[in-house]
């Protein structure tokens, strides 16, 4: 057992872990290899559940990833997603009648019940049982099925309110209600739906607000990410998803992968210095990580996984800022600089659509209208 948790210690400082993440889980595999031997292969679960009682607070996939490392590991099976186990509870906790019909939705977006459908991530699913969630318990108290859904049903709960809401719930209705028309005899009430989306253009920061961006904090993985948003309007997904071997040192570049195809990124002096100086920082403190995206954490270093969402739009805080009006305010000031859509294409990888629409906030002149 000293020579397994002697290995441990070392894992755990050349990864520089702090006493404060390293004890609790040297406690926890003290624990196990004293019941199971230190030469045992471990179960995840198991260790997981030593943790919830001897470990404390703080995460044990760095101790899962060591034990993989040396090949002592049963991982456990993939937990269901989050979004899908909120789309099944949801679902679960209405009448029997209206429970089966959402399945049948739910078996229709994912591809189950029309094989040629395109599959819609529960992640979609969930925003849209979230828009349906008034309506669907109205028709619960007054129907046993939602094949007694009327139009005039429709047509109420849709102008019950008012902007973006309206066409997110007009959007969630038409998806229900057109797959259980396909997937069973199933009068569509959304037939005669129409609405218009309202279209909010994008808006420019004040004058001065991303001056001095850069000097809000002196962490070279924050100052990296400031910079990749106010001077080449990274996404914060883009940003997540960035992995070591997407960085082109040489070329002074970052590759960005879409589903829909690759943006390259051309970086300035500044975001290339910043480039460097996370590079060599995350070297130097992290050297032996198995995770090979470009930003880490102490948290994702002896994981695989990406940094989570909040840590990327959580860098702009400190100067009142959003990651989202950043990078609309660089898109904007390439637009007034330019009125053509294909060069925004070109410069940030977005869509023509999108790039129209920055076209026209920027040059309000311009005739025609705004494209949806």
């Amino acid at each position: 057992m000293k020579a397994l948790l002697a290995d441990f210690a070392r894992y755990t400082t050349e990864n520089r872990w702090n006493q404060q993440v390293h004890e609790p889980m040297a406690r926890v595999l003290r624990v196990a290899a004293t019941w199971l031997g230190a030469d045992t292969v471990f179960r995840e679960d198991e260790l997981r559940a030593l943790h919830r009682v001897f470990g404390g607070k703080g995460r044990i996939r760095g101790l899962v990833a060591f034990l993989d490392q040396r090949e002592q590991l049963v991982p456990s099976p993939p937990r269901r997603n989050r979004d899908e186990a909120f789309v099944q509870r949801t679902i679960a906790a209405f009448p029997p009648r209206i429970s089966d019909e959402l399945g049948t939705w739910v078996g229709v977006l994912r591809g189950v019940s029309r094989s040629h459908h395109r599959v819609t991530d529960y992640a979609t699913m969930r925003r849209y049982l979230i828009y349906l969630a008034t309506p669907l318990a109205d028709w619960t108290t007054r129907y046993t099925t939602l094949r007694q859904v009327t139009e005039a049903d429709i047509t109420a709960t849709v102008t019950a309110v008012k902007g973006p809401r309206a066409h997110e719930r007009a959007v969630a209705v038409r998806s229900l209600f057109r797959a259980l028309k396909h997937a069973t005899v199933f009068l569509d009430p959304t037939r005669g739906l129409r609405i218009t989306r309202q279209e909010l253009l994008p808006t420019t920061l004040a004058p001065g607000r991303p001056a001095g961006l850069l000097e809000t904090s002196s962490n070279p993985a924050t100052r990296l990410v400031l910079a990749l948003v106010a001077l080449h309007a990274t996404s914060g997904t883009d940003l997540r998803n960035l992995v070591l071997s997407d960085v082109l040192l040489t070329r002074r570049q970052l590759l960005i992968r879409r589903p829909h195809g690759r943006h390259v990124v051309h970086l300035d002096d500044t975001t290339a210095d910043l480039l460097h100086a996370w590079l060599r920082y995350r070297h130097r403190r992290w050297p032996r990580t198995v995770n090979s995206h470009l930003l880490v954490t102490q948290q994702t270093v002896s994981a695989t996984d990406p940094v989570c969402a909040d840590y990327v739009y959580r860098r702009f805080d400190p100067a009142g800022l959003t990651l989202r009006a950043v990078r609309a305010d660089r898109i904007l000031d390439e637009a007034r600089e330019s009125e053509d859509p294909v060069h925004l294409v070109r410069v940030f990888g977005i869509s023509i659509t999108t790039a129209m629409k920055y076209i026209h906030a920027a040059h309000p002149h311009r005739a025609g209208p705004v494209p949806h």
